[in-house]
């Protein structure tokens, strides 16, 4: 038996069934359907759903898993994931040393409200003259820093937020845009370059000034598309680690 909300949806039919119904999953998944961290039905039961075979819908949900938005955990099922950030961002830093599993120390070095440069404005379309939520923070394994971030945030959606970085530097951003700001990011845009470092940057990962390293402009939406964070990321070049399959 097919459910109201299966019955209801509008599928593309040039596109697998398999596809129609990942698509429909992720649609769910943004709009809170299952909130974070939730588990998903069984696969029998979204098979039994989208009247489809179990096979299939495994289909569907290793296809979600790929896509960074559910993950399973043996013996309990599938959960919407957690781990978008640390799935993204970081993939793109050699950890020296450290367990693939294990997640850096952050801390933020400044939280401002300030008239956002150009790029960041456009980005979060902000209109003429509106401030923005800045934060400048980096990452670190052992006492080495090997992430540092230059993040806007608009207001005032994200005006709460600074109250809560008063006692805590949390590692995971988007949770916490979630838990404090209702905020659920839902998609990212990375635009990676070489950029040579700043003077202010270069101290903090103690290298020379101008010392090139991998920015990762990013520009993060919510659940509806709108943009919520622009962030700029750097690596220095040596520490830099990129991996891709293509199929």
């Amino acid at each position: 038996m097919v459910s109201d909300h299966a019955s209801s949806q509008k599928p593309d039919s040039r596109l697998p069934r398999y596809v129609q119904i990942r698509d429909d999953l992720a649609q769910r998944i943004n709009q809170r359907t299952w909130a974070t961290g939730i588990a998903l039905p069984s696969e029998d039961k979204l098979a039994a759903e989208y009247s489809v075979s179990v096979s299939t819908m495994r289909k569907v949900l290793d296809a979600l898993v790929q896509d960074g938005l559910v993950e399973r955990i043996r013996g309990l099922g599938t959960f919407v994931s957690r781990s978008f950030e640390r799935s993204s961002m970081l993939r793109f830093v050699r950890f020296r040393g450290t367990k693939g599993n294990e997640l850096p120390t952050a801390q933020i070095l400044a939280t401002k409200i300030l008239p956002p440069p150009e790029k960041a404005a456009q980005q979060l379309r902000l209109p003429p003259g509106q401030t923005a939520l800045y934060m400048h923070r980096c990452r670190s394994f052992g006492g080495e820093i090997v992430l540092v971030e230059h993040i806007w945030l608009p207001l005032p959606k994200f005006e709460k937020l600074p109250e809560y970085l008063e006692s805590n530097s949390p590692v995971l951003l988007y949770p916490v845009y979630e838990s404090e700001c209702d905020v659920l990011v839902a998609r990212a845009v990375d635009d990676l370059t070489a950029q040579p470092l700043t003077d202010q940057d270069a101290k903090l990962f103690q290298l020379a000034q101008g010392t090139m390293a991998i920015q990762i402009e990013r520009t993060m939406h919510d659940h509806v598309g709108a943009p919520v964070e622009w962030r700029l990321s750097y690596i220095p070049a040596d520490r830099f680690h990129y991996t891709v399959e293509i199929k």
